[in-house]
């Protein structure tokens, strides 16, 4: 039994803080866009004549950037056809904006008569789309008012007659605000995939080389308990997990809200840089290519391969002490965790927003703080894992290398939405 206040209140902290960052994400995937104006797009009929979105104002407007040569595109465009036929008669309008290329005009017009086609489609053969909208690839959808306000958008493809995305237009023709809304549609697969890749990336975390074989020493130090006694099975096991709980939370705490401020961070410059939120994704997906080059060894960055230096002679001076001792440690593993915190902070910081960006990183928190916690009480079974574990070190920093390269280069070449699709898909 927990006997501490304080305890009990960092346990209602930390799950009242995740829930927080959940419910208000669901909220604001809403009404954070309800405040986002469309820019007026441009774009030219197949026949050639301008168009703009401004043309549409007065009518709900489904847009959605597509190519001939995208399958998840055209397998969604029959459904479009669909949700066009099912308002027919009201101020509502499906565009389908073709990115393809010049001279295509032919291929379109033959794909959209294969398919019985016939909502409207414009041509912007330079992409200004991804541009104007900031989107990383197709398809890609939004739902605009009748005063030209984004009310939502669908990164990947979508399901275009679900109840959801129904609800949704019948309350932009009767300028209602969406209430009924299906949390599991809401939490959209590009922010699910971005959560199990924060997840995954924490588990990773805690298996790399710089904090793996620590861990003795931090329960230890957690602890003030030599890691003979903690490893022990003795009449001290009920008060060595008393001890582990209370100042372990503290601990986990302590660099959960380092790597927390450092999402939030990452997502509030995304949003100050909206209009560069390409490059960014551009340029992280460089740098992270070669961070996992780096895990893989085939390049070396030496100051990658140093942390902090902490002086753990002494005991942790209780609960409270234990909190800034896990800040400090925090930014002390933050070098030899860069690869793969600098993978999960690229990913926050294109999402252009300070909710996502904090969500991300408490959920990496997590893939560390977890199973930390768990070696920390059962030290002894923890030693027996490690033991096993360290001669396949090497190979799960390669393992990671890889990964961290395929995120690179899905974010590089703007195709993050091509794996979400297929996670889309299966879950």
């Amino acid at each position: 039994m927990i006997k501490s206040k304080r305890t009990i209140f960092a346990i209602i902290f930390l799950f009242s803080g995740a829930f927080l960052i959940y419910s208000s994400f669901t909220v604001s995937n809403v009404n954070a866009e309800d405040q986002i104006t469309a820019p007026d797009y441009f774009a030219v009929t197949l026949e050639g004549k301008p168009v703009s979105l401004s043309d549409l104002n007065g009518q709900v407007v489904l847009i959605n950037v597509w190519a001939t040569w995208c399958e998840p595109c055209r397998d969604e465009m029959p459904d479009l056809q669909k949700l066009q036929n099912e308002f027919i008669d009201d101020e509502f309008v499906v565009v389908g904006v073709s990115i393809d290329e010049k001279g295509t005009t032919q291929i379109i017009h033959d794909f959209l008569a294969s398919e019985n086609i016939s909502y409207t489609i414009w041509h912007d053969s330079e992409n200004r789309f991804q541009y104007a909208f900031r989107t990383i690839g197709v398809p890609e959808s939004m739902l605009i008012s009748k005063d030209g306000m984004i009310l939502h958008q669908w990164k990947g493809a979508f399901e275009p007659m679900s109840q959801d995305t129904i609800l949704r237009v019948n309350s932009a023709l009767n300028d209602m605000p969406f209430e009924q809304v299906n949390s599991e549609n809401l939490l959209d697969s590009d922010f699910r995939l971005s959560l199990i890749i924060a997840f995954g990336a924490g588990l990773l975390s805690f298996l790399s080389p710089c904090v793996l074989p620590l861990i003795p020493v931090y329960a230890s130090f957690l602890t003030g308990l030599s890691v003979q006694d903690l490893s022990a099975k003795s009449k001290t096991s009920k008060s060595k997990f008393g001890i582990t709980m209370k100042r372990g939370l503290m601990f986990v705490l302590g660099f959960s809200v380092i790597f927390i401020i450092l999402g939030s961070s990452v997502g509030y410059a995304g949003s100050v840089l909206l209009d560069a939120v390409v490059w960014i994704e551009r340029i992280g997906g460089i740098v992270l290519i070669v961070l996992g080059l780096h895990l893989i060894g085939i390049l070396k960055i030496p100051w990658l391969e140093k942390q902090l230096k902490f002086d753990l002679s002494e005991k942790t001076s209780g609960k409270a002490g234990t909190f800034f001792v896990g800040m400090a440690f925090g930014a002390g593993w933050t070098p030899c965790i860069g690869p793969i915190l600098a993978g999960i902070l690229t990913i926050a910081a294109s999402s252009s927003s300070i909710l996502t960006g904090a969500s991300l990183l408490s959920i990496y928190s997590a893939g560390l703080a977890i199973p930390f916690l768990i070696s920390a009480f059962a030290l002894d079974k923890f030693l027996l894992f490690f033991n096993r574990i360290k001669s396949k070190m090497i190979w799960i920093q390669r393992i990671s290398g890889v990964l961290l390269i395929g995120v690179g280069i899905l974010l590089l070449t703007g195709s993050m939405t091509v794996l979400s699709n297929y996670f889309n898909r299966f879950f």
